[in-house]
């Protein structure tokens, strides 16, 4: 099999110098061999809205491409030229070795959702060669690159394949098993302070508190600043801020799609960040913020781990796995299913049930309350609002209905900030 490396490319925009670009790039390696893929490197650069996207995005064309160079078919071809060969069944034959190769482990993960939606990206890339005017082999007419897991004949080939498992779990159990192990409803007040509790270092629980409070993205608060400037001059540690009233307005810049919002954060959600972060230690992070990269930290950068390293997405990813294991090792009970973006998730719901409380259980038309819309619309930076609004909407209601007779551990006074509530006795 050959190996693929991913490298993060770097660069001033080509028509805005004043912006970066940053996405993947894949690099083949073959007998000592580097080979770039040009066609897929120019595929990431082009429709990557995000560091993370690209980096999702660069893993499955990755995950796909090693599969390539397993078969007989691409031996002698290479890498470089696999898009021009692939057809519709090499996609689906992958699919199916990822089923099979689920199956010998005995695993939940890749669910067969999973494994299809990663399908679906694949199926886009090659779409976009189509429109590019590049060379495949793979037809746009029929749904033919995928594989039908709900047939009986496809499911039997599959076990027949996972011939080292003896009486072992099959897809349709497997799947069943990772739907029961997902979140379906938000973490309990309990097991988000079990979560907070369980980062060492305390700038994650400092993160994840205010995306509880704000719904930001891990990628946006990366970029919350210590001092701000243009739009958020006023952007600045609390004691400095001298603020009137409840609320601050928050310009996130360069979001996802690289979009641009207005949000709104309360003004003890700052103070919180201020006495459990800023005061005690920004300063010493920022010190050895200088001594590692030869420069005074810059006031953009906000959020610093313990050897003075700007925090990442991926660094709040892995350190919240970090967290949960050491939740879950003082009480089980902790859905392992916990993950830091169910804070983003967290808040719209709870706005909600706030403004709403039972009258949530009505007609859809009593709370699809157009302010209510706009303020979910804006804070969350979706795009399409009906879709956004209904999504949540759902979502508190069936946390509702699964609260009921516990509903004050979620539904608070609207002037109760995410401190307040995470600190009240109920939690204990």
């Amino acid at each position: 099999m050959i190996s693929i490396e991913r490298r993060q490319l770097t660069y001033p925009h080509v028509s805005n110098p004043g912006r970066i670009r940053s996405h993947y790039v894949l690099i083949a390696v073959n007998r000592g061999k580097r080979t770039l893929l040009s066609h897929v490197n120019l595929y990431l650069e082009d429709v990557s809205s995000s560091l993370d996207t690209s980096n999702r995005y660069s893993n499955i064309i990755s995950l796909f491409y090693r599969y390539l160079s397993t078969l007989e078919k691409y031996r002698t071809v290479p890498i470089s030229s696999y898009h021009s060969l692939v057809d519709n069944n090499d996609i689906k034959e992958w699919q199916i070795q990822r089923e099979v190769s689920r199956v010998v482990a005995q695993s939940t993960r890749p669910s067969t959702e999973t494994i299809i939606e990663d399908a679906k990206r694949i199926y886009g890339f090659f779409e976009w060669l189509r429109k590019k005017d590049y060379p495949s082999c793979v037809s746009f007419q029929y749904v033919t690159w995928r594989a039908n897991f709900k047939d009986e004949e496809l499911l039997a080939h599959i076990k027949r394949k996972a011939l080292t498992v003896l009486d072992g779990r099959g897809v349709r159990a497997l799947d069943r098993q990772y739907f029961q192990d997902r979140s379906y409803s938000l973490p309990t007040n309990y097991e988000m302070k079990s979560l907070i509790l369980g980062y060492k270092d305390p700038v994650y629980a400092a993160l994840f508190k205010l995306s509880l409070g704000t719904a930001m993205r891990p990628m946006d608060l990366c970029k919350f600043p210590y001092l701000g400037n243009g739009l958020n001059s006023h952007i600045k540690p609390f004691e400095y801020m001298g603020l009137d009233g409840e609320n601050v307005e928050y310009y996130v810049n360069q979001s996802k799609g690289n979009k641009s919002r207005k949000i709104t954060i309360h003004k003890l959600d700052l103070k919180a960040l201020d006495d459990h972060y800023i005061q005690e230690h920004y300063a010493p992070r920022a010190e050895l913020y200088e001594k590692r990269f030869g420069k005074p930290c810059p006031p953009s950068i906000l959020f610093l781990s313990s050897r003075g390293i700007p925090v990442t997405p991926k660094m709040i990813s892995r350190r919240t796995v970090a967290a949960r294991a050491r939740a879950r090792a003082s009480d089980p009970s902790i859905r392992k299913s916990i993950r830091f973006y169910d804070a983003r998730h967290w808040w719209p719901t709870k706005f909600l049930i706030q403004r709403f409380k039972g009258g949530l259980l009505g007609q859809m038309s009593e709370v699809r309350d157009a302010a209510a819309m706009q303020v979910i619309k804006n804070q969350m930076g979706h795009k399409h609002l009906i879709t956004t609004y209904n999504h949540y909407v759902d979502h508190a209601r069936v946390i509702l209905r699964a609260h009921m007779g516990l509903v004050n551990e979620l539904v608070t006074h609207p002037s109760e900030t995410v401190e307040q509530f995470l600190e009240s006795p109920s939690l204990l």
